[in-house]
């Protein structure tokens, strides 16, 4: 990634959680996540993943990060298991 667009994705980022969260935060540490597919393999469960994290982030920071999104989203997923039904 050019650090051109490195400070652009960063910048982008701080101004989301500023738009979400509260004018005026700090962005602390991010991970981005993200998959993808070449126009050539759509269709064919083909794909790869992407990672980029905040600059000098510490290992421990974006381990955190993930452990806390993987039970957020474990624990909003709805499993069809609902003991009501």
């Amino acid at each position: 990634m050019s650090d051109q667009t490195k400070r652009a994705l960063d910048e982008a980022i701080s101004a989301h959680i500023a738009d979400e969260v509260e004018t005026g935060v700090i962005v602390t540490g991010y991970v981005l996540h993200a998959s993808y597919v070449s126009h050539e393999n759509v269709g064919r469960g083909t794909h790869g993943y992407f990672a980029e994290f905040a600059e000098d982030q510490p290992y421990h920071v974006a381990y955190g990060l993930v452990q806390m999104l993987s039970d957020k989203i474990a624990s909003d997923f709805d499993y069809g298991n609902d003991a009501d039904e």
